[in-house]
């Protein structure tokens, strides 16, 4: 008899629900996570993210404020106090996750899992673990491009612990995470420089849409580097970065942030251990069900 009926590797949004509904209906279950309960959503993507978008929202409050007659004599802004209260409130959410696990009996193991074959795995304890379904709900992680220094710049899952707000920031991507964040960032008074490897921002969104933004943008006073990519990036002796181009003036910045898409977060969990193919990014291929290529033993995939 296997250990459990379902091991869920990644407590994310999607691992965190199948757990859950899956114990409400007697399954003994089990569940891994090697950082925090809640997954990109949660603890860097979604909630931390829009918490900023809704603090950078205050500087315009402030102005059209003043401009209706409220007395608004210094606009200053804290990053400290902000990043400190939205990593908080991350640590809050990730409790109410853990707790409505631990209320649904779902054993928690905080630790790496990696798969051994198809219905076992092996925890980064050392301990072995078998389980009649398996599912991978590992999600994605940040791509960061190979080039020399690219260890200066970050991603977007090191934005929310910053340690100071940058005076000079250069944003690499084209899409929502990019524009975002360069909204963002903006609005807490850093200058921003937007750099695209083509003339197209927000790919597959109404143009309308796309047009305004740009408009809104510029007339903020954020920079548009189209045709533009980063070949290298250096510190130089003042602590400052600089990102040597192509397609444009090479740029001095304080921070570098890669927001160029995604990848399938695969790599390590010993798929070929299991047998389970993937496809040339990385994914894992699933058929209609969900099922793996291992559709002897029916362990499941996100």
């Amino acid at each position: 008899m296997a250990d459990f009926d379902l091991f869920v590797i990644g407590a994310g949004s999607g691992g965190v629900r199948a757990a859950r509904v899956s114990a409400a209906y007697g399954a003994r279950v089990a569940i891994a996570e090697e950082h925090k309960v809640g997954g990109t959503c949660v603890i860097r993507g979604c909630v931390p993210k829009k918490l900023l978008v809704y603090g950078s929202h205050f500087a315009e409050d402030l102005d059209d404020a003043a401009m209706f007659g409220w007395d608004v004599p210094h606009k200053r802004f804290d990053w400290q106090v902000l990043r400190d209260n939205v990593l908080a409130e991350v640590g809050r959410i990730e409790g109410a996750y853990t707790e409505t696990l631990t209320n649904h009996d779902v054993t928690i193991f905080h630790e790496r899992a990696e798969l051994t074959g198809p219905n076992s795995v092996r925890l980064a304890s050392g301990k072995e673990v078998t389980a009649d379904k398996i599912l991978i709900a590992t999600g994605a992680t940040p791509v960061m491009p190979r080039l020399e220094g690219v260890e200066h710049a970050i991603s977007s899952n090191e934005v929310f612990h910053l340690e100071r707000l940058p005076k000079r920031i250069v944003i690499a991507g084209g899409g929502y995470i990019a524009n975002e964040f360069a909204g963002i960032f903006h609005q807490f008074g850093t200058q921003v420089t937007l750099v695209n490897r083509t003339d197209v921002i927000l790919r597959h969104y109404d143009q309308q849409i796309v047009d305004r933004l740009i408009q809104i943008s510029l007339r903020k006073g954020i920079d548009f580097k189209f045709h533009a990519t980063i070949d290298k990036i250096e510190r130089r002796e003042d602590g400052n970065l600089r990102a040597s181009m192509t397609g444009c003036d090479d740029i001095e910045a304080d921070q570098v942030l890669f927001a160029t898409g995604r990848t399938p977060n695969t790599s390590g969990l010993g798929l070929d251990a299991a047998g389970v193919e993937k496809g040339d990014k990385g994914q894992i291929k699933v058929d209609a069900d969900n099922k793996t290529s291992v559709h002897r033993y029916s362990p499941l995939a996100t």
